[in-house]
């Protein structure tokens, strides 16, 4: 049975790129784990659009575009998510300075909340949101730990602190943007 051409080509752009594209992506992040799962997010666009890419082409200009526009999106995503945090602290009912009763009440309640929410997740995403967050497990030790990939546990994190924000502002009766 023979090679797809298509499956050639990409193997071959893959080979002679994929050290060059690494390098850029680390240059952008400074994080080894980061400039990988770029790395590997920059070839499965180029794969997806690999029926535009013509044999003996530079492609690399569009690997360059393709990482950075991934490097951008991140970005952009961490910072909607800040300002969401930020946001909903600040719409909080901020508690009488006067009464730490009450802050602790609240505190409490919060917690309880928050904790109500983790349960709701899948098994997986949930294990892979308290090592991270109540251990302090890195991406890398999790992965070790739970047998996935970084990237994997990068997205289960990312959908998990997506599903926390989601059900804690529909608990606090505050809009999603």
């Amino acid at each position: 049975m023979s090679d797809n051409p298509s499956k050639v080509l990409f193997q071959q752009i893959f080979e002679n790129n994929h050290d060059k594209v690494f390098r850029f992506a680390y240059k952008l992040t400074g994080d080894v784990t980061r400039a990988q799962e770029i790395t590997q997010q920059c070839f499965i666009r180029l794969w997806e659009n690999i029926h535009k890419v013509q044999e003996g082409q530079d492609v690399f200009p569009l690997l360059f575009v393709f990482t950075k526009h991934i490097v951008v999106d991140e970005v952009r995503k961490l910072y909607r998510e800040k300002q969401t945090l930020a946001q909903m602290s600040a719409q909080q009912p901020a508690p009488a300075a006067d009464n730490p009763d009450e802050q602790k009440l609240l505190r409490k309640e919060f917690r309880q909340q928050i904790q109500k929410v983790i349960e709701k997740m899948p098994e997986q995403r949930r294990n892979v949101y308290l090592l991270s967050r109540d251990k302090g497990h890195s991406h890398r030790e999790i992965a070790e730990q739970l047998r996935l990939s970084p990237a994997t546990v990068r997205n289960h994190l990312n959908l998990a602190l997506q599903f926390i924000r989601r059900e804690m502002m529909a608990y606090y009766d505050m809009e999603i943007k």
